[in-house]
């Protein structure tokens, strides 16, 4: 595979001393096959959010009643984008903001039980898309997918 690399920092993506061949292919090929089934999936399931919508709804979702500073670092995005990006949701009636009582000058972000739906409908849609996929599979690679589990899911939370 002829791929040209660049990194902010000059040197080949990946290129760290002592990596096997092997690794850097392997990290390679995951990569590749992780974006298209993302893509995919996100082709199939149509949504009227964007990407980082969706993953500042889930942020709030996960973190609980979260000030707009911390779901900002936690999106790794600057606070003035994260604001847009709320506001959009609260627009939607999907997060909502509530006075903070620690901190009277500032608020807290909640998910609405209208949010919470919209995120099961989503992952409801691509589970089921990808439980279709999966059905295609022959019965070994269905086995060989199952057995890796437990390695991209350790790859996850790394």
């Amino acid at each position: 595979m002829n791929v040209v690399n660049a990194a902010t920092d000059g040197r080949t993506p990946g290129a760290e001393p002592g990596v096997p061949p092997a690794d850097l292919e392997l990290a390679e090929r995951l990569r590749i096959a992780l974006g298209r089934l993302h893509r995919r999936a996100r082709r199939h399931t149509p949504q009227a959010l964007t990407i980082g919508q969706v993953s500042t709804l889930a942020a709030v979702e996960s973190l609980g009643p979260v000030r707009l500073v911390d779901l900002a670092e936690a999106e790794g995005v600057r606070a003035p984008t994260q604001s847009r990006v709320v506001a959009g949701l609260e627009e939607l009636r999907l997060i909502e903001r509530t006075a903070d009582p620690a901190d009277r000058r500032a608020c807290l972000l909640t998910i609405t039980d209208e949010g919470r739906a919209w995120l099961a409908r989503l992952r409801a849609d691509r589970s089921a898309f990808f439980t279709a996929r999966i059905a295609e599979l022959p019965a070994d690679q269905r086995e060989a997918l199952a057995a890796a589990l437990p390695a991209l899911e350790a790859l996850a939370v790394l």
